[in-house]
């Protein structure tokens, strides 16, 4: 498969580690440098995203309680194994689950429970992202699973660190501590970062516009206000556009023209290039999704 997407055009491979395991991170490593040895291997490391533990998918409708833990859950409870977020969520603010595809009001809190009322129907799903709207959760370094990530890959030749949910640019040091030689990409997903993008364009060697947790904190109309005004060409590093960029390759053999005109304006505002994430990790065919955004990049570039 790797052979496959960079012959297809892609340039880097982005590895998301909220899903991995130290152990299993080393070993999807490896078996990409057995297969290619040179094409850059991007680990996006968690950093302060927030993600449910594992469990069955539950359906919740409007209304409904739902009882998360930081414990082991037994029953219908939702683990949700960050103490971090039970020491910051309070009764009233509003929990985001999968970029605020589901909503949940938090009733009461305590230091490894939270009770929260579902505001619409959906599904809460297995390691889906969980952010609080009212406010960042702050992490004053690298969680120890990073820090083991990092470590399991750190003396592989090629790879790359990318950070979620960064804030001030601090947390590229965290990364360089150990691994001095390797590039740190920033990503943009809270307000914190929006305010913050020039220092973190100054700490990082690139920068990734995250629309998907974007949106979920900012909101639709808050992320869109951000990412009109924004200039890629004022950061003196690249600026790459991730989230949705392609999103018709999911299930269908082309984009849409919507799809292909924003990319054309993206391009021509400077963004160096956009980041693959649903057309190629969930999509249908993601060899063909990769081709088919490489051939329409070197179209525009021609």
């Amino acid at each position: 498969m790797t052979g496959a997407l960079v012959r297809a055009g892609a340039t880097e491979l982005r590895l998301n580690a909220s899903h991995l395991s130290a152990g299993d991170l080393a070993r999807c490593v490896e078996e990409i440098r057995a297969e290619d040895p040179t094409t850059p291997i991007v680990v996006d490391l968690q950093g302060a995203k927030i993600r449910l533990g594992a469990f069955r998918d539950r359906p919740v409708r409007a209304e409904d309680r739902v009882r998360l833990v930081a414990g082991e859950a037994s029953g219908d409870d939702v683990p949700l194994p960050h103490p971090e977020l039970f020491a910051s969520a309070r009764p009233g603010e509003t929990i985001l689950v999968d970029d605020g595809r589901l909503s949940l009001r938090v009733i009461e809190s305590g230091s490894d429970c939270l009770v929260a009322e579902s505001l619409s129907d959906g599904t809460l799903s297995s390691r889906k992202g969980v952010a609080v709207a009212e406010h960042p959760v702050v992490l004053a370094d690298l969680t120890d699973a990073d820090t083991d990530r990092i470590a399991a890959v750190a003396n592989v030749g090629g790879v790359d660190f990318a950070v979620s949910f960064m804030a001030t640019g601090e947390e590229a040091s965290w990364v360089r501590r150990l691994a001095p030689r390797r590039r740190v990409i920033g990503k943009i997903e809270r307000q914190a970062a929006v305010e913050n993008v020039a220092r973190i364009a100054q700490e990082t060697d690139e920068v990734w516009i995250c629309r998907g947790d974007l949106g979920a904190q900012l909101g639709p109309a808050g992320m869109a206000r951000f990412v009109a005004s924004f200039d890629p060409r004022r950061l003196p590093r690249p600026v790459l556009m991730a989230g949705q960029v392609l999103e018709h390759l999911v299930a269908h053999p082309a984009p849409t023209r919507s799809e292909v005109c924003h990319l054309f304006d993206l391009l021509e505002r400077g963004y160096a290039g956009i980041v693959l994430s649903d057309e190629t990790a969930v999509g249908h065919d993601p060899i063909a999704a990769t081709r088919t955004a490489a051939a329409i990049l070197a179209s525009m570039a021609a």
